[in-house]
């Protein structure tokens, strides 16, 4: 990180504060809930999980002057960050954070993750936690940084999200709010992409079982098997969206039923899986 902070150019207060405010303020209630039905619409018409993120992340940022925030998703092999949204930070610093592996002394994020809890540094030049990172927050201009897990139904990590000021400075009880919210929000459209990923590679294994069994009675007994655990999870998706719709959404029992459609599509995974098996043997 050393190199990096040499071959980075800090900042200017004057670009930092040209970035922020061209931040749309949203200063009433009833608009910030507007904003966040619009994201759960989103999310109901299966938009590109990277365009809700960003819009997940711009609302949020349009509740505080000067703040900027993030979203990172944990990685396939649990090991890394992966970037989600981040449409105000500096190019470099989300450039170079992205891929970067996750540990007990690995920044706010990569250590929020590793944790499993929220991590909050007041000052990232000083704390031990970014001693790695130092230089390029540094470079880019960032002083405070607090990052809390998004997780899944089952207590699962599926990221982290973010909030950084330019100015040492601690959460206020409104910004501890804000994060909630959108931790709930990202886990949903997190989950609920998931969920539509693996709901396709179980139909994709029941065509390729159909096409490759040897007997019409083993292809009707797989079929009716594997329509009774797609027909679950069509209709826990049904349901998903009414409560999406619901003003405010329900999340409560949108967790549940998002790991109600993930169970249902790994049974259905797990026995197209033994299909493969017998016809092997």
């Amino acid at each position: 990180m050393e190199d990096l902070e040499r071959t980075l150019t800090p900042e200017s207060n004057d670009a930092a504060a040209a970035r922020t405010a061209r931040l749309p303020r949203i200063t009433t209630e009833r608009d910030f809930r507007v904003g966040q039905s619009r994201i759960i619409e989103m999310v109901a018409a299966n938009a590109p999980l990277d365009k809700i993120l960003e819009q997940l992340v711009l609302l949020i940022e349009s509740q505080s002057q000067g703040m900027l925030c993030s979203v990172l998703l944990l990685s396939d092999d649990g090991e890394h960050v992966r970037h989600g949204a981040a449409p105000n930070l500096p190019d470099e610093y989300v450039r170079t954070i992205d891929g970067a592996p996750i540990g007990p002394k690995n920044g706010s994020c990569g250590t929020a993750m590793y944790r499993g809890e929220p991590v909050i540094v007041r000052d990232v030049w000083v704390d031990p936690l970014w001693e790695d990172y130092r230089g390029l927050a540094h470079a880019c201009g960032l002083r405070a940084c607090w990052s809390t897990p998004i997780m899944s139904g089952r207590g699962k990590v599926l990221g982290s999200f973010a909030m950084y000021y330019r100015e040492p400075r601690l959460p206020t009880e409104a910004e501890t709010r804000l994060t909630d919210i959108a931790t709930r929000i990202a886990a949903v459209a997190i989950e609920h992409k998931l969920a539509r990923e693996i709901l396709a590679r179980t139909q994709a294994a029941l065509s390729r079982a159909t096409e490759s069994a040897n007997t019409g009675e083993f292809v009707l007994s797989a079929a009716d098997e594997i329509n009774r655990q797609l027909e679950g999870i069509v209709q826990k998706a049904d349901k998903g969206v009414e409560l999406l719709n619901e003003d405010p959404p329900d999340f409560v029992q949108l967790r549940d039923t998002f790991k109600t459609i993930s169970r249902n599509a790994e049974d259905a995974l797990q026995f197209t899986s033994k299909i493969r098996r017998t016809e092997n043997k």
